[in-house]
């Protein structure tokens, strides 16, 4: 058998209820389901996901590929799984609550066939969160933004080789992602973005994204640390002395690592307190 144009992870955690609505919206994709592999790891559900399967096994997709894993919490990690059994081309992961447009597969897909260049392609999103959403327009890749902020979508497309040269998700950081796209830059890989809104991606109490949040500061630190040669010395400074506790090394707003000037700034201020006291 031939392997599939793109491989499609979806990680599990309790969520079989939004089953029927993610293999409604992937039979509605404009992509045949015949050219893709869909590869379901479920993350020690309680819930009964493992029931649900036959949501999939109904798509006529190349190969549907359940596995059942022990918790672990980290979906990064549970990622991993998927993608290590992957067999496509290409290769996204898509959270089971998440709303793909029937014209995101083709799309992004053409991206990266179009460009040989690019190793990951994204789109715009709707963010949707406790009933309201907000449309995500991102920028154009730039690695200058990407040091101070994750400018890629929480789903984004990738060459197979991206994963294969790659770390995979680092699991002492809860912005796996935003990890990942810099492992992918600094191992050269291009960007490309697709300036469409094509999916709706759901934020709520009980995911990981939501808790990542309350981890702000040391997530992003240990971002920079896990990827120094992407960061400034100044950048790395900082990211040391916040993990240590260091006053002057406060996290700054949620979802920014500091820049070098910020880093000064912050070290000039806390030179100013100490000559005062």
């Amino acid at each position: 058998m031939s392997d599939p144009r793109l491989s499609i992870i979806i990680p599990n955690h309790n969520y079989g209820r939004f089953f029927s609505r993610l293999t409604l919206s992937l039979q509605n994709q404009t992509l045949g389901m015949d050219l893709c592999e869909i590869i379901l790891v479920d993350d020690g559900s309680t819930d009964d996901s493992l029931n649900q399967l036959h949501h999939f096994e109904t798509l006529g997709c190349k190969r549907f590929l359940p596995l059942a894993e022990p918790h672990d919490g980290r979906p990064g990690a549970v990622r991993n799984k998927g993608l290590a059994q992957a067999r496509g081309t290409f290769l996204v992961c898509l959270d089971p609550d998440d709303l793909p447009g029937p014209e995101w597969l083709a799309s992004c897909l053409a991206a990266l066939d179009g460009l040989p260049q690019a190793g990951i392609a994204y789109t715009h999103y709707n963010h949707v969160e406790n009933d309201g959403y907000r449309e995500v327009l991102l920028p154009e890749f730039d690695p200058d933004l990407l040091r101070t902020q994750n400018i890629v979508a929480p789903t984004a497309f990738m060459r197979r080789e991206v994963f294969k040269v790659s770390d995979g998700y680092r699991t002492n950081t809860t912005y796996e992602d935003w990890d990942f796209w810099i492992q992918a830059a600094l191992n050269g890989f291009g960007f490309h973005r697709v300036a469409v809104t094509m999916y709706a991606h759901m934020v709520h109490g009980d995911n990981f994204s939501f808790t990542a949040r309350k981890e702000d500061g040391r997530a992003k630190a240990a971002i920079v640390l896990n990827n120094e040669a992407f960061f400034p010395a100044g950048v790395r400074h900082w990211a040391r002395a916040h993990l240590d506790g260091e006053p002057w090394a406060w996290s700054f707003p949620r979802g920014i690592i500091p820049s070098l000037e910020d880093v000064e700034k912050m070290l000039k201020i806390s030179r100013k307190v100490n000559e005062e006291e």
